[in-house]
Formats: C-alpha cells, structure tokens, sequence
C-alpha cells in the first residue's frame, strides 16, 4: 500500500471515472476506502476503528453483489439462502437478473459514488486539522446544471450537520490522549458519518430492494405493451416513486419483500464474519459486550447516540425487522459500531495481496485500475472471472445512468457557511 495519504484529487478522480464496470467500481472505491482508514489511523491511532473501516467492508459487499457473471458469488449465496435446487440455478439467474433488471447495478454505482466522494472529500481534508469544506453532488443548486431526473430520484437529502460534528469529532479525537475519551469521540464521529450516508442512501436502497416487486406489479405489463404499440414509457419513474404512493397490492407486497429479505438473506460483511440484521446482534470473539456497552460519557456523541439507540440493551441489540426502514437501520448500525469499535480486523486490506498489489500500482501511477478481469491476464496464477453488463442500451433510462458524468454537478461545500447577514451590513444600508 503506498505510503502517500490520500488527496482531494483522488478521492474525485476516482468518484468522477465512469468507464469502468459498477462492480470494479465498488473495489475500487472499497480499496480507496481501506486507503483513507489507514491514513486516518496516522492521526487516530488503531484502538479504535474510524467509519472508513466500516466503509471498506459496505463497499466490497457492494462490488461482490453488483458483480451478476456466470459464478456471481452474489448469485450464488442467493440460491444457498433461497434452497434453490442446483438443476434449476441457470433459470433462477435467469429470473434474478430480470427482477433486478439494469437500475440494480446503476443506481446502486451512483449511490455508492456519491457517498463515497461527499464522504471521502471530507476525510482528506484532516490531513491539515482544516475539516472547512466537502465535496457534494449538488443536482439542486443553483450553479450546477439540470440534472437527469434519476439523479434527483436516487440521492436523498441528509443533513450536512452531521458531516460538520463528524469533522469536529475527528479532530477532537487527534487531539486528546486519553485512549477511551478518543474512543468515544471516534465512536460519535462514526454515528454522524453514517447517520448522513444512510440518509444520503435511502432512494437508492428503496429501488434496490422494491424494484423487483414494481417489476413484476407495474413494469412487466407495461414493457410487453410497450413492445406491442412500440410506444415507450417512463420506467424509471415508476421504480423511483416513493412507496407511499405505490397502489395498495405493490406497497402490501413490497412490505412483505423487504422484511423477508432483511430477516433471512440480508447480512453485514465484516473480515470476521458476515453478521445477520435480522438476527440479534452477538459480539464477536473477544468483545466484552458489558465493555462496549459501558455509558458514553461525553455528552455530544451521547445525543448523537441517543438519537438512535436507548440504553435498553436488548432493544438496540435487537434484528432489524426492515432494513428499508432508516431509524430500525440506524439503531443496528449504531449499536454495530459499539459492538465492533475495537475489533482491529477492520483495518484489514479488503482484498488478497495480489488484486491489492494491482489495484495499489495503478493507483500509485495516476492510473484509474485496468478492470479486475485484465489483472488474472496479467497475473495467471489468479482464478479468471468475467464481470457482467446488462444490454443498456435497451433501455433508455439505464442507458443515460450508464453514460452519466458526475462532474458538472460536484460543488464544493463549506461546513461553517459564512454570516451573510453580517456580511452585508446592516439593515438599510
């Protein structure tokens, strides 16, 4: 791994680049991520972990879940999960690959992009103790163009708050010496990172999980009669559309949807293990829970705390019932990071030495990472695997989200905007 921290520069040359396959996209945001962690621990120190810790893991999760080829390990977990018998796994890739269609992979990429630019941006400027600005996908402002419309639709609006706590928090944390006074303050910072990301998330989650059942209630029909009259239609519209205003059968079946899959399928990867949302939260081999659950002393990352969980230990411990659901999703969340804040395995590189040696050489050359697949032609000692790409071209919506250009809608956002009433003087002048 290079010794150089990462910069401003990297963090939007990575999140800007839009030629490479979402899958890589996500290692390589995950490796970037690993990267960021590691430069944070410099001034942080390893007792404890950062959000970025967590972040590498999420992204990984997401790389290996976009990747939808012949052997998808995603694919392939799914059967498992589902009993699927192995005669009948071609045709449930075939369905699986219908129901999630190709907003699966787009708008999951362009989440996971933004998320990783406004958070990242944001690190980076520590290195200096100077947390005065983030970078930010802006499609509302004023100085940025029109954006497409599945921009608007798939970023949530989060509060820019808790990126300012964050910031503050980590610099409070590079500053003290008192080991659990630090770990508190990381432990806050950690909570408002993810309380904005999560938020920042929520459409882009809702497509994920409802999209197939809108496929199957609204779109299907639709597509068939399209094909027909040869009269296109706004598909996109109808998987972004807020789930309140779903006709009854879609918003009965979309309900039933997500908590079957956050009860039964959906888990968090951690280096240890993967953890089950749906099941009870347990701590992993030597995490004294009594420990990690001791009382937050420090009264910010208290009420950041207690925006989320209470001090009912069962209850926040509790399995996520749905995980579209942002306060059920931030409660195991914030009780996730008090389990694993100082389960040092976090820091961990995400990848087996000889992808991490690829991808960091790339990096280490200004290079964007050639795709994944081309390194197992580089490299023959690797297992080859091929990445998939659905036919967008075949619909116009996922056409324009596999084409679009973040750039023009980047703004850079300070976090203690000035006065403006002070500035311009006073009234009547």
């Amino acid at each position: 791994m290079s010794d150089t921290p990462m910069t401003a520069d990297d963090v939007l040359r990575i999140a800007a680049y839009k030629d490479r396959s979402a899958a890589l996209e996500a290692m390589v945001i995950a490796y970037s991520y690993h990267r960021v962690a590691s430069d944070l621990a410099v001034h942080l120190g390893r007792e404890a972990n950062n959000w970025y810790c967590y972040a590498t893991w999420t992204s990984k999760a997401v790389g290996e879940s976009l990747d939808l080829g012949p052997g998808s390990p995603f694919i392939e977990d799914f059967g498992r999960r589902l009993r699927v018998p192995q005669r009948f796994r071609r045709l449930f890739r075939a369905a699986l690959l219908t129901l999630l269609g190709p907003s699966y992979q787009l708008g999951l990429a362009l989440a996971n992009r933004a998320i990783f630019l406004e958070t990242a941006s944001l690190a980076v400027n520590l290195w200096n103790d100077t947390p005065d600005r983030f970078l930010k996908v802006s499609p509302e402002s004023g100085v940025t163009p029109t954006p497409p419309e599945f921009l608007t639709d798939l970023l949530s609006p989060a509060d820019p708050r808790y990126l300012k706590d964050a910031a503050q928090l980590m610099v409070a944390a590079a500053a003290t010496r008192d080991p659990a006074e630090r770990a508190e303050l990381m432990l806050g910072a950690n909570i408002a990172l993810s309380a904005y990301e999560q938020a920042r998330a929520q459409a882009a989650l809702e497509l994920v999980l409802y999209r197939p059942v809108r496929w199957l209630t609204r779109v299907s029909w639709r597509s068939l009669r399209s094909l027909v009259t040869r009269r296109p239609f706004p598909r996109f519209r109808l998987y972004a559309a807020a789930h309140a205003d779903q006709p009854w059968l879609t918003r009965t079946l979309e309900g039933l949807w997500s908590s079957l899959y956050t009860r039964h399928l959906f888990a968090v990867a951690t280096p240890l293990s993967d953890v089950k949302v749906g099941r009870p939260l347990t701590p992993p081999p030597g995490v004294d829970l009594d420990e990690a659950w001791a009382p937050i002393q420090n009264e910010k990352v208290r009420k950041l705390a207690e925006e989320f969980i209470t001090e009912d230990r069962e209850a926040s411990l509790a399995g996520v019932r749905d995980w579209v659901s942002y306060p059920d999703r931030m409660r195991f969340i914030v009780s996730y990071f008090r389990v694993y804040q100082k389960v040092d395995a976090l820091y961990r590189v995400p990848f087996d030495k000889e992808v991490a040696d690829g991808l960091a050489e790339e990096m280490r050359k200004g290079l964007v990472p050639e795709a994944i697949s081309q390194m197992f032609v580089d490299r023959p000692g690797l297992r080859p695997r091929k990445l998939y790409r659905y036919p967008s071209a075949t619909d116009p919506d996922a056409y324009e989200m596999a084409h679009f250009d973040f750039e023009p809608f980047l703004e850079a956002i300070p976090l203690d905007p000035p006065d403006t009433s002070a500035q311009s003087g006073k009234p009547g002048d």
